[in-house]
C-alpha cells in the first residue's frame, strides 16, 4: 500500500516539475533492487548473523554521527 502512494506521488511530482528524474531513477531502481535483494536475502539468513550485521551498521552510523559533531558538520 505505501508502494502505491509512493509511486503515485512521485508521478504529480514528476508532472508538476518537482522532482528531478535524472536523480530520482537510480534511487528508485536502489530502493527496489535492495528492497528484492533484501527479501531473498532475509529468508536464508541466520538471525544471529542478521543482528551482527545490523549492529556493526548501527556502530558505524553512531561513529560518524559523533565524527561529524565533533568537526561541526550537521
Amino acid at each position: 500500500m505505501i508502494g502505491v502512494t509512493a509511486a503515485a506521488s512521485a508521478g504529480i511530482y514528476l508532472s508538476r516539475g518537482f522532482l528531478d528524474p535524472g536523480l530520482a531513477m537510480p534511487v528508485m531502481l536502489g530502493v527496489l533492487g535492495g528492497s528484492l535483494l533484501g527479501a531473498r536475502v532475509l529468508v536464508k539468513a541466520q538471525s544471529r548473523s542478521i543482528r551482527i550485521v545490523f549492529s556493526l551498521v548501527i556502530v558505524a552510523l553512531a561513529i560518524e554521527m559523533i565524527f561529524n559533531s565533533i568537526k561541526g558538520r550537521l
